[in-house]
């Protein structure tokens, strides 16, 4: 790392505010070594921690609310007692936010701590030298492959950052450092910056707005900011690295663009050459004034210069758009087999409907006819429960129990009626009204007969089964056929 000293050092003795060389912290675990630089925020040190490992501690110290008394931080004075103690709460809390972060290319953070009464965090030690070092140094030599090498590392690291929900509002040249194996690292963030900033006016001097890699929504309190944001600060600091100058201030560009005055930002493609122009084109589209029409992902940039990237997002597609394909083709077959299955149901429901009807329209003319006769009361329903009519006369054998020449059998699968279809029976029979004149017969000797002729050829299906004896059949037994039967007197019988 390049090591920059502050203007305020030491100078024959002078007081300065930094740590002097030699001091502990955390009771001994780290021991400065010398001072690295400052800024609005606090200020940096090189330092040996207690494996004798070279690390950078950084210390807050807001120096606008601050003073330093021996090593002890305290407020400036009363008024600024509230805001120095913001200041802290707020370093530590990005602090222990960036100590979660674990990636090639994104400082690590150790440890966090407090001491002195004020906040620190002991980080990596990356040895290198800084994008700005590079640029002023105006013999950097870094090949076009090399550098497309570099921004896909670095948007590597911010891509993973955003995915973490963290943004970095400070990039620019001189918090990306190249190490020594050329591998570019992200240090020195300035999301607690941009917090403290907006917490009181005393601390609207520490907002993190760097002119040239800052883009507009940045000089706006309380603006919208978000990845395209960190990709713009990015994309200007690539430019100043190409170009060796940064592109114009984004507030100078809106204004223009606000008075409909050309934009005085001039595209990397025109500036330079030796580059893909793809990659050149992904700096301009970057760099564009409005979030919107900013590359809106670390992933966009990725695959708009990365030829792998563009291959494998193609894939991608493809292979989505097969399983879409094949999604549609599963969901027509379901739906047809649905169709074909509701037809189904609705051709069953058709057929048991118009079987059925018949039966009730059977059991309704029953019920008007009993009510013919005079009944005391009107049937009910369970008289008919156990009942069973025989609308195909041919299958009259099917009944269950019975077949011809069984009638004399006690021992039938076939059940007995229930004392209420006798009584009901009884009750239609021996009303004189309904006896049948050729009846002489007694009603105790009826038994079941085959009445039509033994030969099946030559019987009336319309007749079915009837009681063989000398009076009529029942009312019941014109109508109905019965499933339960009592062998002594009543038969099976059918229309």
């Amino acid at each position: 790392m390049n090591l920059v000293v502050a203007k305020d050092n030491v100078e024959d003795g002078a007081f300065t505010d930094e740590l002097q060389a030699g001091t502990t912290l955390l009771q001994g675990q780290f021991v400065i070594q010398s001072f690295l630089n400052s800024g609005g925020f606090g200020m940096t040190y090189l330092a040996k921690d207690s494996l004798d490992r070279t690390v950078v501690i950084k210390e807050c110290f807001p120096a606008t609310v601050c003073t330093r008394s021996d090593n002890t931080v305290r407020a400036r004075s009363r008024s600024h007692q509230k805001d120095f103690k913001s200041i802290v709460k707020l370093f530590l809390q990005e602090a222990r936010q960036l100590a979660k972060l674990k990636h090639q290319n994104i400082v690590g953070v150790h440890q966090v701590f407090e001491d002195n009464e004020t906040a620190y965090m002991a980080l990596d030690f990356v040895d290198g030298l800084d994008l700005l070092d590079i640029i002023e140094d105006g013999n950097h030599n870094i090949s076009a492959e090399k550098l497309n090498e570099i921004v896909l590392n670095i948007l590597s690291a911010v891509g993973y950052m955003h995915e973490q929900n963290i943004l970095h509002r400070d990039i620019s040249p001189d918090n990306i450092i190249l190490d020594q194996s050329g591998n570019p690292v992200l240090i020195d963030f300035g999301a607690a910056r941009e917090k403290a900033s907006k917490a009181s006016r005393a601390l609207s001097a520490l907002m993190v707005v760097k002119d040239g890699y800052s883009p507009q929504e940045f000089y706006i309190s309380g603006s919208e900011q978000g990845p395209s944001s960190d990709l713009y600060a990015l994309a200007a600091s690539l430019y100043h690295l190409i170009v060796g100058q940064a592109p114009p201030n984004s507030q100078t560009r809106l204004a223009a663009i606000a008075e409909k005055k050309p934009d005085p930002y001039q595209s990397a493609g025109t500036r330079v050459t030796g580059y893909d122009p793809v990659f050149l084109a992904a700096i301009d589209k970057g760099l564009n004034i409005f979030p919107k029409d900013r590359f809106q992902s670390a992933r966009e940039w990725v695959v708009a210069i990365d030829q792998e990237q563009r291959v494998e997002q193609a894939r991608d597609v493809v292979e989505q758009q097969g399983d879409f394909d094949q999604s549609i083709s599963r969901l027509v077959s379901e739906t047809n087999h649905a169709v074909r299955e509701a037809q189904k149901q609705s051709v069953e429901k058709k057929v048991v409907e118009e079987t059925i009807a018949p039966v009730s329209k059977l059991r309704q003319k029953f019920a008007e006819i009993a009510r013919e006769l005079a009944m005391d009361d009107e049937p009910e329903e369970e008289y008919f429960e156990d009942i069973e009519v025989i609308e195909n006369f041919d299958d009259v054998e099917d009944i269950e129990g019975w077949e011809p020449g069984s009638e004399d059998r006690e021992e039938s699968e076939v059940t007995l009626p229930t004392d209420e279809h006798l009584a009901l029976q009884d009750e239609i029979t021996d009303d004189p009204a309904l006896k049948d004149p050729n009846d002489e017969g007694n009603p105790e000797e009826t038994e079941v007969t085959q009445l039509p002729p033994e030969n099946e050829q030559e019987a009336d299906p319309k007749k079915g089964w009837l009681i063989n004896s000398n009076q009529s059949p029942s009312l019941l037994g014109r109508i109905f056929g019965f499933k339960k039967h009592r062998t002594d007197n009543v038969g099976k019988a059918g229309l």
